[in-house]
This record gives structure tokens, C-alpha cells and sequence, in this order.
């Protein structure tokens, strides 16, 4: 028998080691080992045993170099899921796609740390709907007119069982989730699994409901809440082909399924879909890649697509499918009030509700129906100020100023630290310092004493922490145990509570001025989605509370118009040359030492505008927030019109960054859109 070599990746996060290194495979485990599998090896010159995944494997002949060398493998590493071809394929893509360590994108795509104790508790999918499951069964899912051409549309290229490539565009409350379940369904009576990605952990809860009604017991859920040995369980039912819906945030795309026949990307506009953490991948660019790989469709959902999504589908590229109107003949668009907050402080309006928005909370709450109050800030008040010198109070190790909270305490939303308030101007000494703007918190305490008779619940980061508890304030609204939910963007990414008929939002341009090309259609799509949580079974308003009400964005969205929206957006894009229209390179240059970082990005400059041409190079300049936990940050872009090519500098940029880190100072972030 020939022997057999094994080409392994150490499970190390070192790009020194970043490379393939061989073993031999003992004869007792020829049969065992495939790529994927992961082992023990011994590594290093103390041959301490190692973890490593199988990349590839070779015959005797095949290996080139002296054998006396190569050391054995001591065995399979135990109580691990081996990945599969087709992951392994994925990890791959991901190293060279997003410039990561090949052993950093395996650990993303295994998703299951190194030890797993034994007598995990086991997730009782029963808890997310309700024991009486017996209308579910029997009740007849009847689709509407368009609805059902969607679905029979999107059906004809499952059928294929080629890779598709769709996108199911309909309007807030237009029924998209249950043409996903009808499709579903077909998807499974032919043998085949279905991966639906979802934006928000908060939306876990109200998907897995209609999920396990439908589909009970194939159903699993994964999520970053999750213990390592829950998530192990979960990816086990998936192997072991105990179920046939994996649902999850974006880790899910790596669902171990062989078989696969669907993935359904809901709510795909939602900017979680990127990872900010290495590898920084694009959960969409996956999605793709791996349908291609396993001859599976792959449908994107929204009712605000991105530019770059809906673009692809006038283009061709992506098969587009309308849901124009709502799925309930009970369910219209709700009427939308468009406040200028310059007009209510004319009228010397201080309070932070315009005075229609506060005459239908009295109206909503008269009535026991539900109110939503939007507010995209989470803590007390934005920042704390000083009156004599103007002096705001910073956080030390990020560029940012400190969020007020309750208890007088200032806290930096990206570092974590926190002070106590101070009763003097750390400046100048003066006793007038005060707070301004508002968060989710202040809000709460308003509405507490304006509204003193309603229930409340506020839903942001500050309050979601524990484990369980998203889930808990979502359930508490959800059976009418609370009047009026506050909340950051976490409540209206897709949330359907049949009993809301007030939305009101705030402050709907915060987000028009942050300094990114994407802003108008960032603040489109929260305004859009926001209003639709109103009127989906009853009679609904909307109050938008802007400063800027003539700006396309909030005049479209407040009409939920994305046509009108996306026409002039893609003209702006257009005018000053962004994307869709060219490709723009990204480059990320930290540092902890700001001269070096300094000197450093100039030095790059050059080489760049030396080495390149036929392309725009701008910056360097300071990041958006230019400190983040002592890390200083500057950036450089480039505009160009082919992707490859940008690719190709990318990596020679790298390659010359590399060769210029010697002590690794720098660290250096890609990203093309």
C-alpha cells in the first residue's frame, strides 16, 4: 500500500506560520482522515501536540522533498466536527478574497472551539411557540396573487438544481417571509437544506415562532449568544441531518449541510452582514460563492435592497420578484406626518415630542394599542458639555465623547470606559457643564413622566446584555404587557407586532451627516423600515421627527417610494463617482504610535502614486473616529473601474506593507466595494 501524506494547516493565528506543513498519515488512520478532518500533530522542535486541519492529501510519489523529515500524525482530535469540502473551499475563498491568515478563516468557518463539555444543555426550540401547535398543522397557507407568483418564479429555477440567484423585493408588510416558507417547503420534499440568515439576533425570536409552527422539529438556531457547547449541538443536528433549517445572524452561512438546496439572505440591505471583525467578510460575497459551489439558489430579501443588490437586478444579474402590496387586505401603509423640529421650537415646543406626536401616544394608549419610539442613540444624552469654555469631555483612549447615562456616569460605547460625571469643567474649572442631545435612556425617562400611566420597555444594547433578556422585552410587547417599546435599530429590523399602530422616529436625520457615501441610503432604509412595523394589522401612524425634511431620503421614505428613492440616489452616485459605478478600495492604516502612523501612511502615499496609475488615490486622512481603544487610524482610497485590478494593487500593497512592518507596529484593514 502506498503511503500517504497529509498537507496541514497548525491551528495557530500567527501568519508566520500561516502556510501548509506536511505529515505522514500512520496506516491505522488512512481510512479516518479526509480533507477537513482535523488532527494532533506534534509541531515545533518540543513536538508539543498541535491542532491542525487536513487541507489536502498526497500519495508517496507526490511529495517532493526529503520523507526522513516529515513527522507522523498522532491522531484525530476528538469531540471536533470535521468540515467538509465544501467549507474548506469556503475558508480558502475567504483567505485570498479578504487578505485573512488561511487558520483564522478555517476557525471562522468551524465555528466550535477547542473543548466541549460534556451534558450541554440543550436548546428546547419548543420555547419559542407557543404548545398549541395544533392550528398550525391543520391551517391551510394560502398565498396571494402575487405572493404565489413569486413563489412558483423563484421555484422554477430551484428546480434546476443549478445555482440562481434571486431577490424578492416587497414593500413593508407585503407577506415576503411567508413566500419563504412556501418555497421552503418545496425545498425540503426535495431532500435538500435550507440556511436563512437573518440581521439581528433580535429577530432569532419572531422567526424561529413562525419556523417551528410550520416545521416542527427541523428547525436548529445559532447565534453569538450561545455557549461553544450549544452551538456545537446545534451544528451536530446539522451533520447528523437531524434537521433541515439552520436560522442565524451571518455565522450561519458556515451550516455544515452536504446537501443543500436554498439560502435565504432576509433583510440583505442590513450592514450586520459585514463582518468588522478579521476575517472582515462579506456574508452576501458567501452566500454566492457557496450556492455556486453546491448548485443551490440563493434569494435575497427586502424592501429597501441596497443600491449595489437592486442595481444587479436591473442589470441581470439577479432575477428580481415584486410583492407591490400589503399581504392582509386588513394591512395599508400608515399614514406619515413629516415634523419640522425648526417649527416646534418656533412655537416653543422644548419637549422632545412634537405636539402630534404627542397627542396620538394619548390617542394610541386610549385606545390599548401599541407605540414604537425610534430613537437611533443609545444612553442618556450624547455628550456632556461645558457652557463657559465649550469644553467636551472626551474619552482618553478613543476619539469619541463620552455617552451619559443614569447614575452620572460617562461611558464610551467603544472601549468601555467610564467616569463618574464631574461637577466642575476639567478645563477651565467652571461649575456650567451640562449634557446635550438624547439617548434611548432619556428618552425613557420623559416618556415615564409625560406618559405616567403607560408601560414601557427600552430595547438597546444597555438593556439586552444578559442572556435571554432580547428575548424577554420582545415577548413582554409581543402579548401586550408593555403600551410603549424604545429602542435603537434593533426594533425595526423586521419585528411584526400585529398590535402597533404609532411609530414614532425621533430624530430621522441623525443619520443623514455621518461621513460616508452610503448615508442617504442609510437613513432611506431606517426610516422605510421603521414605519412599516405600523398598521400591519390595524389602522397606523407614523411620525417622522426630522430638521431636514425637504431631503430626498426622508421625503421618499416617508411615502416608502424606494423607486423614486433609488433614481435619485444613483444619480448623486453617479455625479461624484461612487459606487455602483466605479469600484472603491478601502485601506485601513492603525497604529498605537501616532508619529509612526504618521510617517508610515506618507511613505505609502508615495509608493502608491509611484507605482500605480489609472486610478483616483485619495487620503491619507483620519478615519471616521480617528482613536479607537489608544489605536490611532488613517485611511487612503482608491477609485477604480476594474475589481481585479484593485485586487492586484491590494495585494502588492500588502506585500509592501509587510516588507516594511518589520517590528509590526502597523496593522493594515482592506475592503472593496
Amino acid at each position: 500500500m502506498l503511503k500517504k501524506y497529509a498537507s496541514i494547516i497548525i491551528d495557530i493565528t500567527n501568519e508566520a506560520v500561516d502556510r501548509p506543513f506536511y505529515y505522514f498519515i500512520p496506516l491505522n488512520l488512512n481510512n479516518q482522515i479526509s480533507i477537513g478532518t482535523k488532527v494532533l500533530v506534534p509541531f515545533g522542535n518540543s513536538n508539543n501536540l498541535k491542532e491542525g486541519f487536513v487541507i489536502s492529501i498526497l500519495n508517496e510519489d507526490e511529495v517532493l522533498f526529503d520523507k526522513e523529515k516529515i513527522k507522523e500524525i498522532n491522531n484525530i482530535a476528538k469531540n471536533k466536527i470535521s468540515i467538509n469540502d465544501i467549507l474548506l473551499k469556503m475558508a480558502i475563498y475567504m483567505s485570498k478574497e479578504y487578505l485573512c491568515p488561511l487558520n483564522l478563516c478555517l476557525k471562522t468557518v468551524l465555528q466550535v472551539k477547542r473543548t466541549i463539555r460534556k451534558n450541554i444543555r440543550q436548546i428546547d426550540i419548543s420555547k419559542y411557540y407557543e404548545e398549541n401547535t395544533d392550528t398550525s398543522l391543520n391551517k391551510k397557507h394560502i398565498l396571494n396573487e402575487e405572493q404565489n407568483k413569486c413563489k412558483n418564479d423563484i421555484l422554477l429555477d430551484i428546480n434546476k438544481e443549478k445555482f440562481s440567484y434571486n431577490l424578492l423585493y416587497g414593500i413593508t408588510g407585503s407577506g415576503k417571509t411567508e413566500v419563504y416558507m412556501s418555497i421552503i417547503n418545496e425545498v425540503i420534499k426535495m431532500n435538500k437544506k435550507v440556511i436563512i440568515l437573518i440581521p439581528e439576533i433580535s429577530l432569532t425570536y419572531q422567526t424561529v415562532i413562525r419556523l417551528s409552527k410550520r416545521f416542527i422539529g427541523k428547525v436548529a438556531i445559532i447565534h453569538s449568544k450561545m455557549s461553544e457547547g450549544e452551538k456545537f449541538i446545534q451544528y451536530e443536528k446539522c451533520i447528523n441531518n437531524e434537521i433541515d433549517i439552520l436560522v442565524g445572524p451571518r455565522s450561519a452561512i458556515f451550516a455544515p449541510f452536504e446537501n443543500l438546496g436554498l439560502i435565504i439572505i432576509d433583510e440583505e440591505h442590513d450592514r450586520s452582514y459585514i463582518s468588522e471583525t478579521s476575517p472582515r467578510y462579506n456574508t452576501i460575497d458567501l452566500a454566492e460563492f457557496r450556492a455556486k459551489s453546491q448548485n443551490a439558489t440563493l434569494l435575497l430579501g427586502s424592501a429597501t435592497p441596497s443600491l449595489k443588490t437592486y442595481t444587479r437586478a436591473l442589470n441581470g444579474e439577479i432575477s428580481i420578484h415584486k410583492l407591490t402590496k400589503r399581504a392582509s387586505n386588513q394591512s395599508q401603509l400608515a399614514k406619515t406626518y413629516v415634523v419640522d423640529l425648526r417649527d416646534e421650537f418656533k412655537n416653543k415646543n422644548k419637549s422632545p415630542f412634537s405636539k402630534i406626536l404627542n397627542n396620538l401616544i394619548l390617542e394610541k394608549l386610549e385606545k390599548k394599542e401599541q407605540i414604537i419610539l425610534f430613537m437611533n442613540r443609545r444612553g442618556y444624552s450624547n455628550l456632556i458639555n461645558c457652557r463657559s469654555c465649550g469644553h467636551t469631555i472626551k474619552c482618553p483612549h478613543c476619539s469619541v465623547a463620552l455617552t451619559v447615562h443614569k447614575n452620572s456616569l460617562l461611558k464610551c460605547h467603544y472601549c468601555g470606559y467610564e467616569i463618574k460625571e464631574p461637577l466642575f469643567c476639567p478645563e477651565c474649572k467652571s461649575p456650567h457643564i451640562g449634557t446635550f442631545g438624547m439617548g434611548t435612556e432619556k428618552l425613557e425617562t420623559y416618556v415615564k413622566k409625560n406618559y405616567p400611566k403607560a408601560r414601557v420597555l427600552r430595547m438597546d444594547a444597555d438593556t439586552t446584555q444578559k442572556k435571554g433578556s432580547l428575548d424577554k422585552i420582545i415577548e413582554k410587547f409581543r402579548n401586550k404587557e408593555a403600551d410603549i417599546l424604545i429602542g435603537t435599530q434593533m426594533i425595526v429590523k423586521g419585528h411584526d407586532f400585529p398590535n402597533v399602530s404609532l411609530v414614532g422616529i425621533m430624530a430621522a436625520d441623525m443619520s443623514l451627516y455621518i461621513p460616508d457615501y452610503k448615508s442617504s441610503e442609510l437613513t432611506f432604509q431606517l426610516i422605510t423600515q421603521c414605519s412599516g412595523r405600523s398598521g400591519r394589522s390595524i389602522e397606523g401612524d407614523v411620525v417622522i421627527q426630522t430638521y431636514d425634511p425637504d431631503h430626498y431620503a426622508i421625503e421618499y421614505a416617508s411615502n416608502q417610494d424606494y423607486e423614486k428613492f433609488y433614481q435619485c440616489e444613483i444619480e448623486f452616485r453617479k455625479m461624484l463617482n461612487y459606487p455602483p459605478f466605479i469600484y472603491l478600495l478601502s485601506i485601513e492604516i492603525s497604529c498605537l504610535d501616532e508619529s509612526y502612523l504618521n510617517i508610515f501612511i506618507k511613505n505609502i502615499k508615495a509608493y502608491l502614486i509611484k507605482n500605480i496609475k489609472d486610478v483616483d488615490i485619495f487620503g491619507p486622512s483620519n478615519a471616521n473616529i480617528y482613536k479607537i481603544k489608544d489605536v490611532y487610524r488613517k485611511m487612503i482610497y482608491i477609485k477604480g473601474k476594474n475589481k481585479e485590478e484593485l485586487k492586484i494593487i491590494r495585494n502588492d500593497l500588502n506585500s509592501y506593507i509587510k516588507s516594511k512592518n518589520d517590528k509590526s507596529y502597523i496593522k493594515c484593514n482592506f475592503n472593496i466595494e
